[in-house]
Parts: structure tokens; C-alpha cells; sequence
């Protein structure tokens, strides 16, 4: 493992370059930008607030163009597979653990750790699953795309499948047509707060084009059904959103669906862009006729509902009102700008490529979300930073940065794509969106950097042009995470003692479980009282074929996802994970 650097570390003598470097080789980078009490926030260096221009010519390189792609379309794209660390056993239960009550047994980290003491139990076998959520009874459900990618055609159907862990028995709730043009399908599913009582269920899908009222203004809807016994009723459908989509170009959907403990009810959407015209960087192509391949019309744009995670209220009469703390209310002073339709309030985080996946902790109140990353393989000093992909734990609204900024607010460069010039980065911290096809506001929020990144190519990342003004303050490096570009977000594990056989050990109370799509491993994160995070591996033994979801079980058991491609062989599948040590 390589030497971590000192959070503490004052010495300039590596001057801005020590985030690459670090002190004995290349380490994942850190921000803590999100809800740590410490560390600093990079605000302070990363904006390149000096004004360069980086007109020093420097050439970097032009990186990988994703024209193979790879990029989003179903998730693949990542890299090796190495480990990482062993991390910490956060026994201590710091970082949210005295918001619980229970009394947690005694923590035996060499018994957690003993994957011997594991059993994974195949429970269903599909093809394109999408996502996957627990009901309140025990039931796993999930929804699949209702079409392989590349299959010819733009309708399908979508399957909502339930599963009986305890017995195996299995079934289809709803059969859901739904358009399939490149990843478009069914997405989500979630289900109400009061699930018990009321029966509703929360899909996000995108309708077939023979069930839209305007063909020329297409939609992804997120809508309630009523769920009795096994069966959701088709009829009972209420829309409760429609997000506007285009149907001419591949590619980023989002499409999670996750409540928090107050009924908001999150929703991811991607930046409904095509990536692959753009050398792998930042697609900001802002010629006539090219809308659809500049991500700032949709990401970057404060009018609209796509590459943002959106956070609504459902009413109980289909309609929704927009909670407090959203990044555009009258409360923070935007009314005009709401009533103008240059804002609009449902938006809570902005700025996301592809944030396929989220995941809510109750204990913290904090969501925490993945957000795939772009296929540059280097940084080009006239374009921007290597493909870089985020995670955020997030506990408050802001812009994050998408398509002028990744990670510790790497900026990307303007660039016309006819002239082929650039001309100033994007200072994340005095940003305006300057896109022919930007209806909303031109001043945008600052953006917030990432807490947890990791690029494409390590040997890329490393390689930043001069101009770039990397941050120093509050910079922190951690042991190497695998390159890549597929993050999924798992949930946040919380021990309690009414939990059944087959619960995690308390070992991983409070740790947070990730996946990578390509890279084909699960690891957790523990949240240090430093204000840090510390990676260790889960069943790395198991060869999981491109895991994209996971949930926690009734009984503490966890449950995961695989989409399990085609091309490689596998299907996708369900696994029961029971600790029985």
C-alpha cells in the first residue's frame, strides 16, 4: 500500500502537484467536501480565481474518445480490479451512531472479515436489471430495462419481479410497456413511506413513443401504481413528474428512486447527452444543430430537471410540493427567477452526468450518491482533467458541478468545437453557463467538489498541465482504489439488534457498501472521526459480473444486484448475502 499523506501536511516543497503525487505514489484523493465537521472544502485553490487562461500551450494528452461506447450506455468502462485497503473497523461507531438506541453485541472484526463465514444464495436470474428496492414486509422487487441494450426496436416491456427470500417464490407484479430507444426503459422503483397502509409503489420508466400525447416533446415519467398482494394494478398508474428527454442520442437516464425519512421522495436524472463526439471530455459543443451534444443545456442549466438529483414531497391527490432546503426556493431568494422559469425549484442537487445510483441513511439524514465519469484516459491542457467519476455524501443543496467541473474542481476549459481553440477554464467558484442552448440562469451556485474520486487511468491523472491550480488546503490522500468509471452507491449499513439470522455482523454498522460496474468488486467505506474515509474490500473472492445494485434486507441480510451482461457471457442476477459467522 502506498504511503498516505499527512492531513495535517504544511510542506509546499511538492507545491500544488502533491495530490497527484502523494508521498509514496499515486493514492485515491478525498475532498471531504460534503458534511465533515473537518477539513477544508478546496474552495480556497481550486477556482483558479487568478484568471489564467492556460494559453502557456502545454498539450497533455487527448485521451480516450469513448467511441466504442462504453461510456454510460450500460455501464461498462471500467478498469483492473485492484483492491484497495483493509480500512478500519469503525467499531467505535463514530460518524452518525449516536443518533441509534440499539445495543450493539460485541464487534469481532476477525470473524467479519472471514469470508468463509459468508453463504450467497442465487435468487433470480433476468436480463437487464436496472435496480432493486426491499419492501417493509421483506419482499425484494425489481425492475429491468425491458430491452438489452443495442436490441432492435424502441419499445419493450418492463418486468416488475418480486421475490420471497425465505422460500425462493418469485413472480411478476406488472408488466409495464416502455420505450427502449439506447437506454432508455424502466429505471426505478421505490416504495411509499406508507407502503403498509396505502400500497403505493414509485416507478420511474420512460413511455413508449405510441403513449405519448406530443411525439415532438418527448419524457421520462415517475409515477405512483397500487400494489395489492402480488399484483400492481396498471390502471391505478397517477403521474407524478414528467422530466423532458430527448430521443435522438444515446445517452444518461439516472432514474433512481429513493425516499428519505421526511416523505421527499429523490430523483436521479442524467444529463441526457451524447458523450462520445467529445474525445472523452467534457461535451460542450454549442454549434447549430448540436443541442444534444452539449451537456450545459441540461447539467448546467438551472431550468432544467435533467442531470440534477431532484427532491419532491408526493401528495396523497398525485400532486407534489417542493420541500425546504431545494437549491432553487423563494426562501433562498430565487422568486423571481422561479416565477421567470429561469429556476426551477425541484432541483436539490445539479450538475450530475449520470448519477445512476443514490442511497439514503436514515441515521445521518445524508444521501449519498455515484456519478459516473467521462472516457478521457489523460488530462489535455486545451480540454480538461481525465475522466474522473464522484461520490458525494450529501447533506445540503448545491451545484456539482457537471459538465465545467469533476472532482476537486478540475476544470474543463471553453472550446469551440469548429475552430477547434479554447479559451478560459470554468472556474467552478465564479461560474456562468455561456450555451446558445442554456435557458435559465447564466450565473450559477459555486459547485461544491466531490468527497471521494477516483479517474480512469491513474498514469492519466497524474499527468495535470501546468496550468492547473490543484488545492492544497484540506487535501487529503487515501490508499489506491482500482481506476475506472462505473461507481455505484450502496446503502449505508446500520446494525439492529431486532435483525435475524443471517445479519452482517455489527462490525459494518455505519459503513457504507460501493460497487464498481466494471471493475467488478464491492468494497465499503468507513467515515473516520478525523472526518476522513478508509476503504476495505467485501467478498472480493466473489466474482460478481458488473454489480449495480444493493439493498438492506429485513433481517439484515444484504441483497445485491448484477446487471451481468450479455457480451460477457452472464445474465443478470439476485444474490441473498447472510453472514453466519
Amino acid at each position: 500500500m502506498p504511503d498516505q499523506q499527512s492531513d495535517e501536511s504544511t510542506d509546499s516543497s511538492n507545491g500544488r502537484r502533491r495530490i497527484f503525487k502523494g508521498l509514496g505514489g499515486i493514492s485515491a484523493a478525498v475532498g471531504l467536501a460534503g458534511c465533515s465537521d473537518s477539513g477544508g472544502d478546496g474552495s480556497d485553490g481550486s477556482d483558479g480565481s487568478d484568471g489564467s487562461d492556460g494559453s502557456d500551450g502545454s498539450d497533455g494528452s487527448d485521451g480516450s474518445d469513448g467511441s466504442d461506447g462504453s461510456d454510460g450506455s450500460d455501464g461498462s468502462d471500467g478498469s483492473d480490479g485492484s483492491d484497495g485497503s483493509d480500512g478500519s473497523d469503525g467499531s467505535d461507531g463514530s460518524d452518525g451512531s449516536d443518533g441509534g438506541d440499539n445495543q450493539t453485541p460485541e464487534v469481532d472484526a476477525d470473524a467479519a472479515t472471514n469470508w468463509d463465514n459468508y453463504s450467497v444464495t442465487e435468487l433470480a436470474v433476468d436480463e437487464a436489471m436496472m435496480s432493486l428496492d426491499v419492501a417493509p414486509d421483506g419482499r425484494v422487487f425489481y425492475i429491468t430495462k425491458g430491452a438489452l441494450f443495442g436490441a432492435e426496436g424502441n419499445t419493450g416491456t418492463s418486468n416488475i419481479n418480486y421475490i420471497y427470500p425465505d422460500s425462493g417464490d418469485m413472480g411478476t407484479a406488472l408488466e409495464l410497456p416502455v420505450g427502449t430507444f439506447e437506454e432508455d426503459g424502466g429505471q426505478g422503483i421505490t416504495f411509499d413511506p406508507n407502503f403498509e397502509e396505502n400500497g403505493w409503489v414509485y416507478i420511474f420508466y420512460v413511455p413508449p413513443e405510441g403513449e405519448l400525447e406530443d411525439p415532438d416533446n418527448p419524457y421520462m415519467l415517475v409515477s405512483r401504481f397500487t400494489m395489492e398482494g402480488d399484483s400492481i394494478d396498471p390502471e391505478s398508474e397517477t403521474e407524478i413528474l414528467r422530466i423532458p428527454h430527448q430521443r435522438e442520442e444515446c445517452c444518461h437516464v439516472g432514474g433512481y428512486l429513493e425516499f428519505d425519512s421526511d416523505g421527499n421522495l429523490f430523483i436521479t436524472t442524467g444529463d441526457d447527452t451524447n458523450p462520445f463526439q467529445s474525445s472523452g471530455y467534457s461535451p460542450l459543443d454549442g454549434r447549430d444543430g448540436r443541442k444534444n451534444f452539449d451537456a450545459r443545456r441540461t447539467a448546467g442549466n438551472t431550468a432544467d430537471l435533467r442531470g440534477s438529483i431532484l427532491r419532491i414531497t408526493p401528495e396523497d391527490d398525485g400532486s407534489y410540493s417542493i420541500p425546504d432546503g431545494n437549491l432553487f426556493t423563494e426562501a433562498n431568494g430565487y422568486a423571481d427567477e422561479i416565477e421567470q422559469g429561469l429556476a426551477a425549484p425541484e432541483i436539490y442537487v445539479m450538475g450530475c452526468r449520470n448519477p445512476y445510483t443514490i442511497s439514503f441513511d436514515e441515521e445521518s439524514g445524508n444521501l449519498f450518491l455515484a456519478d459516473y465519469g467521462p472516457d478521457a484516459g489523460s488530462w489535455d491542457a486545451s480540454r480538461g482533467p481525465v475522466g474522473i467519476v464522484e461520490y458525494r455524501e450529501i447533506c445540503e443543496a448545491h451545484n456539482a458541478g457537471w459538465p465545467f467541473s469533476r472532482g476537486y474542481n478540475y476544470p474543463y476549459r471553453r472550446y469551440d468545437f469548429e475552430s477547434e481553440e479554447s479559451g478560459q477554464p470554468y472556474w467552478p467558484q465564479n461560474l456562468t453557463n455561456d450555451s446558445p442552448n442554456n435557458d435559465g440562469m447564466t450565473d450559477l451556485p459555486p459547485v461544491k467538489p466531490a468527497d471521494v474520486w477516483y479517474p480512469r487511468s491513474w498514469e492519466g491523472y497524474v499527468d495535470a498541465p501546468d496550468w492547473v491550480d490543484m488545492p492544497t488546503d484540506g487535501e487529503r490522500s487515501w490508499s489506491e482504489l482500482p481506476a475506472g468509471g462505473a461507481p455505484m452507491a450502496g446503502p449505508r449499513y446500520r446494525y439492529d439488534e431486532s435483525f435475524g439470522e443471517g445479519a452482517l455482523n455489527p462490525y459494518f454498522d455505519g459503513k457504507q457498501f460501493i460497487m464498481e460496474w466494471g471493475n467488478n468488486y464491492i468494497k465499503c467505506i468507513t467515515y473516520t472521526d478525523e472526518g476522513g474515509v478508509e476503504f476495505e474490500d467485501f467478498l472480493p473472492d466473489e466474482e460478481f459480473q458488473s454489480p449495480n445494485d444493493m439493498a438492506v434486507g429485513a433481517n439484515g441480510q444484504l441483497f445485491l444486484q448484477t446487471y451481468g451482461p450479455p457480451w460477457a457471457g452472464e445474465e443478470g442476477k439476485i444474490y441473498m448475502i447472510e453472514y453466519e459467522g
